[in-house]
């Protein structure tokens, strides 16, 4: 018996060997790249969903293609602009999978590309297809020529937002959400609390989409060379059909993408040079980054929902997340290398936990008591504990589109006493402490627990607003006025002195060279910390137990995550609303626009 089990464990350990070496084998391959051609063509599918920096994505990675980042097909564009093999770029597109701030960077990258006399083509079978196609036509207007394939549409149909509300719901099923918010632009709270849209809401709200919507008109107007009135209008005939768009001058060609490819290798030298195409990220990573001399500059880079303590970013977790120790922990490695000039903090965040917040703030603050400027970038969003984590930067720079601010607090439990009565279910506690029903699904508020709440609250909006106005260096009152939880697109940010500057990462590196008194035309040398892992790092991982340490860390923290875990699986029909209470700012089912914020 004994000598069977020992067989068995030989064939194990045979068969975790043979597997870790083919996949060694297979990341060697992988890992060892062609040389470019003489004449390039590049080659990207902008549907392709982007991460915000250059990291692992967990062990498929290994045996799939690694989604690709917004932070490398930028540098990739860069470096191009300057690789005298390269001739233009063709791409696809067609449904939005990136966000308002996103799609106005990849804009900006695709403009600088243009200015070093490349082409860039951008084909789509359809602007949108069934849904709206306000993102992905607002992206495609930053090429030179613009292709739609016959029969596609363009459905550049405009702004629109949808809220949903959930309170008459709740009331039907004796649920009863106890919600304080500090203050009356803190909305992610009302989808749970509210029938309808506050005033606040609806204002701020109109307010959002309108900027957005004069943003995206006056980028296709430039793009295109239309009046935005023209634009305007087509937007109102929309969906247009292809012969429609055509005439619109909203089109260059009708055609399929196998001709658009064949136009941009025509233009790229003719057939007798022979010009091949090679993906995006594929040629990056052959030719490169445009990033690797001159003065150091750190990358770190926050994205997802604000969490206390913890790390992310590991092999068994390919969700994007934003650890408050794991962010800390760059920074104290920025601090400590003589190198690093400076640091850029990439913030693309709708908040969370204001402890986590707190403590990226703190290392932000202590990174420039330590002689390393600090400038944030903000992506898509940076709302509440996003907006926290940057208001002691040396310089804050968003996207016109950045949804940002959000200078507020919530709070509150969902009291399910109501849902246990009417499914005949009785509760019974023991307390001790005047306050220990604090959190407890099972019982409403007691008038000291209540003052306790507000006190909690009241604290924290206190400590955001003057961290605020110490920050931004404004006037306290100022700063009262235009918290009130609400959210503003960077654009509006800007004019209330709450950001410093509009761009993306271009824009970001001259706040850098500034702050850290480099010359405003040196090379900067970025890197990215903490270093995400390479393939054959992970596979090693195997070895030395962090792997299997990680797996049974996250299985761990899956398996016992509950909600209103007093009342178990009799409560399982509101926990999705629950966890949805606990991520969203608000939801804006307009197009391409959503403002996911955390209300902590």
């Amino acid at each position: 018996m004994r000598f069977i089990v020992r067989l068995f464990a030989l064939i194990g350990l045979f068969g975790v060997l043979l597997t870790a070496g083919l996949i060694l084998l297979a990341i060697k391959a992988k890992d060892k790249q062609p040389t470019l051609p003489q004449s390039v063509v590049l080659e990207f599918n902008f549907e392709r969903p982007l991460a915000e920096a250059p990291g692992e994505d967990g062990w498929s990675s290994l045996l799939t293609s690694r989604r690709g980042s917004v932070r490398e097909v930028i540098d990739a564009l860069e470096q191009a602009g300057r690789d005298p093999k390269v001739k233009g770029l063709v791409a696809k597109v067609g449904n939005a999978s990136q966000g308002i701030g996103t799609t106005q960077e990849l804009r900006d990258a695709i403009a600088r590309f243009r200015a070093t006399g490349r082409f860039a083509y951008i084909h789509a079978e359809s602007y949108g297809d069934a849904g709206s196609g306000m993102t992905p036509y607002y992206l495609a207007s930053a090429f030179d020529q613009v292709w739609l394939q016959p029969v596609g549409t363009v459905g550049i149909t405009g702004i629109a937002v949808t809220q949903t509300f959930f309170r008459g719901a709740l009331d039907s099923i004796g649920v009863q959400p106890q919600i304080s918010k500090r203050a009356d632009y803190k909305t992610a709270a009302e989808m749970f609390a509210e029938k309808q849209a506050t005033p606040a809401n609806r204002e701020m709200t109109e307010s959002l989409a309108g900027d957005i919507y004069d943003q995206m008109v006056l980028g296709i107007a430039d793009g295109r060379h239309l009046n935005p009135d023209a634009v305007k209008a087509a937007i109102d005939h929309a969906p247009l059909l292809d012969s429609e768009a055509l005439a619109s001058k909203l089109v260059d060609k009708l055609g399929y993408f196998d001709e658009v490819e064949a136009a941009a290798k025509e233009r790229a030298g003719g057939k007798a040079a022979g010009a091949d195409t090679v993906d995006l990220l594929t040629y990056g990573k052959i030719a490169g980054s445009a990033y690797t001399q001159g003065p150091t500059v750190a990358l770190i880079v926050g994205e997802g929902e604000i969490v206390r303590g913890g790390k992310d970013g590991g092999a068994f977790n390919d969700e994007p997340s934003f650890a408050a120790n794991r962010i800390a922990d760059a920074f104290d490695t920025a601090i400590e290398q003589s190198n690093v000039k400076a640091i850029l903090f990439r913030v693309n965040s709708p908040g969370g936990s204001p402890v986590g917040s707190e403590t990226v703030r703190h290392a932000v603050d202590r990174a420039r008591k330590a002689g390393k400027p600090v400038v944030i970038s903000m992506g898509d969003v940076a709302g509440s504990g996003g907006y926290w984590v940057a208001m002691d930067a040396d310089r804050i720079v968003a996207l016109p589109g950045t949804l940002t601010g959000s200078i507020g607090v919530l709070g509150g439990k969902f009291v399910a006493k109501g849902l246990a009565d009417k499914l005949g279910v009785g509760v019974d506690q023991v307390t001790r402490g005047a306050n220990a029903t604090i959190w407890s699904p099972a019982s409403p508020y007691t008038d000291s627990e209540a003052a306790r709440q507000d006190a909690m609250l009241d604290a924290i909006y206190a400590q955001f607003t003057e961290g605020v106005a110490k920050g931004r260096k404004l006037d306290i009152d100022k700063v009262r006025e235009l918290a009130k939880g609400r959210v503003y697109t960077g654009r509006q940010a800007k004019d209330l002195g709450l950001v410093d500057a509009l761009g993306g990462y271009d824009i970001a590196l001259q706040q850098v060279r500034q702050v850290a008194g480099i010359p405003g035309n040196a090379d900067l040398h970025i890197v990215q910390f903490p270093r995400p892992k390479s393939g054959y790092e992970m596979v090693l991982d195997l070895f030395n137990g962090k792997a299997a340490a990680e797996m049974a860390s996250v299985a761990q923290a899956r398996g016992a995550e509950k909600v209103l875990a007093d009342y178990g699986p009799l409560l399982d029909m509101v926990q999705p609303m629950v966890r949805a209470a606990k991520r969203q700012e608000q939801v804006l089912m307009m197009p391409d626009l959503s403002v996911n914020g955390a209300a902590r």
